[in-house]
């Protein structure tokens, strides 16, 4: 559970305060010691009681080229699998990215869909 700012602040001074020993601090605040260990450890190395930003999370395996280079791919191929998208990106990713990444332009799976986007008849 992430703590607010004035449980924080209020942590923080009861340890400078030298008032409260540590046992005490965790049974009055009911934290875990390594809850307050990790909070003095932040407080240190970044001199703020502030809670680090998220994570962004993982970077996505296809770039803006990438991407550029499958619609390309789409406009001659409009039958490819995810497979052989995938094969002809030559990237180290899974099925999953290539699908993502088609969902993320806007692309369906259904091919008519893409006969339908491109104005191509007899698909």
């Amino acid at each position: 559970m992430a703590w607010s700012n004035d449980l924080r602040k209020r942590i923080l001074d009861a340890v400078q305060q030298g008032e409260m020993s540590q046992v005490e601090i965790l049974r009055h605040y009911q934290i875990s010691r390594s809850g307050l260990n990790s909070f003095h450890r932040h407080v240190e190395e970044t001199g703020s009681i502030e809670r680090k930003a998220p994570s962004a999370g993982r970077k996505p395996k296809f770039n803006e080229k990438d991407i550029e280079k499958i619609k390309k791919y789409l406009e001659t191929h409009m039958d490819a699998t995810l497979q052989e998208i995938l094969e002809y990106t030559k990237k180290d990713a899974s099925i999953m990215a290539v699908s993502s990444t088609l969902e993320k332009i806007g692309y369906r799976l259904k091919k008519i869909a893409l006969c339908q986007r491109t104005g191509k008849t007899g698909c």
